[in-house]
C-alpha cells in the first residue's frame, strides 16, 4: 500500500470519526431537516453515504419560497424539483408537515416595494402546482400545513378544488385564503381529527365553524362575508382579533379556557372599505404562524371612527360575551364607545372561573360602568390587567366611580399600562382602594415611563 493511499485513508478515517452529526439517529436528523427549505434538505445527500436518502423520508417538507437570503438559491425549476421531491420520497415516511406559499404576482403591482432579500429567480410555480402539493400531503397523511400569503400577491388562494378531507389533519394554517361554505363545511365534517385551525387575513364566506374536535382557533384580520356562528364544544384558546364587515357569533362554548377578542367597530359594517396599510418591512421573514399582537400597539386613529361613519349599525357579535362564562383567563380589547362590547355587557353572566381579565379602553366608558360590572361578576378574579391608550389631558367632572362596589377577594394584582399624566389612573386607585384593594397591589406603567405604586401611596396614602 503506497504511502499517500494510507494518508487519504486515515483523514478519511479521522472525518468519520468526527462526524458525530451523522451518528445521530434518524429522528434527530429529521429534525435538523425540518429547519431547513425543502431544497437545501435534498442537497444534505451529496454530504455522505449516511446522508444519501435520508432526505426521502424527512416528515417535514418547507417550499416557502420569499425568506430571508439565507434559504436562497431556488432551484433552477423549482415545480419540477418539488414534483420529484414530493413523488419520490419513500412510499412508507409518513409525510407530517407541508409548508409551501401561495404563487406571487409577477405581472400585476407588486404588494410589496423591492427588496434585496426578494427575488422572483426560480419561481415558476402556479396556483395548479399549489394545490397538487395540498392534495399530495393530504393523500401522504400530513398533520401540519400551512399556507401562507406571498407577499408580492394581492388575491387570494382559493382551496374550492383541494378536497380537505383527512382523518390525519390535526393543524390547519392558513393566510390570504379564501374559504367558501363547501371548505368550511368539509373542515368541520371531514377532518374529524383537526385540533388547531388559525386563519390570517382570510376572507370567510359562510354560515358556520361547527367542529367538537377543534381545540384552538384563531381569526386574525379575517373578512367574515355574512353572519357567522362558531360552535366548538372542546374549544380551549381562542384569538379572534379584528374581525372585519362581520363579528362572529360563537356558542357552545363550555370547555373554552382562555380567550382573546379584539374589536374595532369601525371595521364591522357591510360598507367598510380596506384603508391602505404600509408595509411590513418584516414581511420577508416568511410568515412563522405567530400573529400574536405587540404589546405596543397604542395607534388611537380608529378610536372614534365608528360613531362618525357607522353611528350603531355594527354587524355581529351576539353572545360574545356570555359565550365565554367559562374561561379562566379573558382579553378583550376594544376602543372607546365600542358597540359590541358594551351592548353584550348588559346580559353580563357570572364569570366563576374567571382568574385573569385583561380590558382595554372600552371598560371605562360610563363612569367605569363595564369595568365595574366584570368586577362584580368575577368573583375569583386574581389577577387585572387595563390597557388604556386614550391620552386624557384634563379629568372629566362627572367621572365618579367611588359609590360601586364590587368584592374579588383574591384578587391580588392590578397593572395598568396608560399613557404619561392620565388622570383617570388617580381615580382607578381610589376606586380599588375603596373596595378594599391594598396599594401596593396596584402598578401603573406609562409610556415610555414607569410610575411606581409608591407615587400613588403619597396621593391616596
Amino acid at each position: 500500500m503506497s504511502r499517500k493511499k494510507t494518508k487519504v485513508d486515515a483523514l478519511e478515517g479521522d472525518a468519520a470519526a468526527h462526524d458525530r452529526l451523522s451518528a445521530l439517529p434518524d429522528d434527530l436528523l429529521h429534525k435538523v431537516m425540518s429547519f431547513l427549505r425543502a431544497w437545501e434538505v435534498a442537497r444534505t445527500c451529496v454530504l455522505s453515504h449516511r446522508w444519501c436518502n435520508l432526505w426521502a423520508s424527512a416528515p417535514c417538507v418547507d417550499l416557502r419560497v420569499c425568506c430571508k437570503h439565507h434559504h436562497r438559491p431556488l432551484p433552477l425549476c423549482l415545480t419540477r424539483f418539488a414534483n420529484h421531491f414530493l413523488l419520490l420520497r419513500e412510499v412508507s415516511a409518513p409525510l407530517h408537515t407541508l409548508r409551501l406559499l401561495s404563487t406571487a404576482d409577477l405581472n400585476g403591482t407588486p404588494t410589496l416595494p423591492y427588496s434585496p432579500m426578494y427575488d422572483e429567480d426560480g419561481e415558476d410555480y402556479c396556483s395548479t402546482d399549489v394545490e397538487m402539493w395540498i392534495r399530495a400531503a393530504i393523500n401522504r397523511g400530513a398533520r401540519f400545513i400551512q399556507l401562507s400569503q406571498h407577499p408580492r400577491q394581492d388575491d387570494l388562494s382559493d382551496l374550492e378544488s383541494v378536497p380537505l378531507i383527512s382523518r390525519h389533519l390535526k393543524h390547519l394554517h392558513l393566510s390570504g385564503t379564501m374559504l367558501y361554505d363547501r371548505t368550511l363545511r368539509q373542515l368541520c365534517s371531514q377532518c374529524p381529527s383537526l385540533e388547531i385551525l388559525e386563519l390570517k387575513e382570510c376572507h370567510l364566506d359562510g354560515p358556520q365553524i361547527s367542529s367538537a374536535s377543534l381545540i384552538s382557533l384563531t381569526m386574525v384580520d379575517c373578512r367574515i362575508r355574512r353572519h357567522l356562528s362558531v360552535a366548538a364544544p372542546n374549544l380551549v384558546s381562542l384569538r379572534c382579533v379584528n374581525p372585519y364587515h362581520h363579528a362572529p357569533s360563537f356558542e357552545n362554548m363550555g370547555s373554552l379556557a382562555t380567550a382573546t377578542i379584539t374589536l374595532k367597530d369601525s371595521f364591522l359594517h357591510d360598507k367598510f372599505e380596506d384603508r391602505y396599510i404600509e408595509p411590513d418591512p418584516e414581511v420577508f421573514e416568511c410568515d412563522s404562524g405567530s400573529d400574536r399582537e405587540s404589546d405596543n400597539d397604542d395607534s388611537d386613529a380608529d378610536s372614534n371612527l365608528s360613531e362618525e361613519f357607522y353611528g350603531d349599525e355594527v354587524l355581529g357579535g351576539q353572545n360574545v360575551i356570555r359565550s365565554l362564562s367559562n374561561a379562566t383567563s379573558l382579553e378583550l380589547i376594544a376602543d372607546v364607545g365600542e358597540l359590541i362590547l358594551n351592548r353584550e355587557m348588559e346580559m353580563c353572566p357570572i364569570f366563576s372561573n374567571l382568574k385573569v381579565l385583561t380590558l382595554g379602553e372600552w371598560c371605562m366608558a360610563d363612569d367605569f360602568h363595564p369595568l365595574v360590572l366584570f368586577l362584580q361578576h368575577a368573583p375569583n378574579l386574581e389577577r387585572l390587567f387595563l390597557k388604556l391608550k386614550v391620552d386624557h389631558e384634563e379629568m372629566e367632572d362627572g367621572i365618579k366611580p367611588e359609590g360601586r362596589s364590587f368584592v374579588c377577594k383574591n384578587l391580588a394584582t392590578v397593572k395598568i399600562k396608560c399613557p404619561k399624566d392620565d388622570e383617570r389612573v388617580h381615580v382607578l386607585a381610589h376606586f380599588f382602594v375603596d373596595n378594599g384593594i391594598a396599594m401596593e397591589k396596584i402598578s401603573v406603567y406609562h409610556r415610555p415611563t414607569h410610575q411606581t405604586c409608591k407615587s400613588l401611596a403619597l396621593r391616596w396614602g
